[in-house]
C-alpha cells in the first residue's frame, strides 16, 4: 500500500480508540494509554494492509524526477494529501490521529532506513516487511489495485467523517439533556 492509505487508516482507527476510550476526566495514565494503543493499532494496520494485494503506485510516477528522493517526495506529498482532511475530521482528538498516523508509517520508515540507508539488521523490528520493496498484486490489473486502494482510502474518510458526526450529536444531545434537567428561574 501506498503511504496516503497506511495514513488514513491509522488515524481513523486511533480516532476510533480515542472516541471509545476518552472520557470527560482524562488524566495522564488513561490519554498514555490511548496514545500507544493508536501507535500499536497504527503499526499493526500497516502490517496487515500490506498483507492485502497492491501496487506501489506512487513511487512509480515520474514527478521530481531529478531530485534525490524523489518517490520519498511523492510519497510525503500523497501522504499530506490525506493527512489534512484527517486531521480536520478528527477534531479534537487530532493528537490521537497524529499518534495513529506515525504508528501506521513507522514500518514504512523502517523500510526506507534499511533499504535505502542501509542500517543494520539489529536495528529494524520487521525485517520481514523492512528489508525489501514489494508489490503483492495477485495477478491483477495495475488500475484494479490503484482503484481498491481509492477505494480503501474513501472508506476510511468516511468512517471518520461519521465518527466525528456522530459524537457531534451526542455532545448537542447531552447539552440538551442538561439544560432540560436545570430548572427554570
Amino acid at each position: 500500500m501506498n503511504t496516503p492509505t497506511h495514513i488514513i487508516c491509522g488515524a481513523c482507527l486511533a480516532q476510533a480508540l480515542a472516541q471509545i476510550f476518552s472520557c470527560r476526566k482524562m488524566d495522564s495514565p488513561r490519554i498514555a494509554a490511548i496514545m500507544a494503543g493508536a501507535f500499536g493499532l497504527g503499526v499493526i494496520s500497516h502490517l496487515l494492509l500490506d498483507m492485502l494485494p497492491h501496487y506501489a503506485w506512487v513511487v512509480y510516477l515520474d514527478w521530481f524526477k531529478p531530485l534525490p528522493f524523489h518517490w520519498l517526495i511523492r510519497e510525503a506529498m500523497f501522504g499530506l494529501a490525506v493527512a489534512i482532511p484527517a486531521f480536520i475530521l478528527s477534531g479534537r482528538l487530532w493528537p490521537y490521529a497524529a499518534i495513529g498516523m506515525l504508528g501506521a508509517i513507522y514500518p514504512d520508515v523502517e523500510k526506507v532506513l534499511s533499504v535505502d540507508f542501509h542500517v543494520p539488521d539489529q536495528f529494524i523490528l520487521f525485517g520481514w516487511h523492512s528489508n525489501y520493496l514489494s508489490n503483492r498484486t495477485l495477478g491483477l490489473p495495475i488500475p484494479v489495485l490503484i482503484g481498491l486502494e481509492l477505494v480503501l482510502i474513501t472508506g476510511f474518510l468516511y468512517a471518520m467523517w461519521r465518527m466525528k458526526k456522530i459524537a457531534s450529536n451526542n455532545r448537542l444531545q447531552a447539552i440538551g439533556a442538561k439544560t432540560r434537567l436545570q430548572p427554570e428561574p
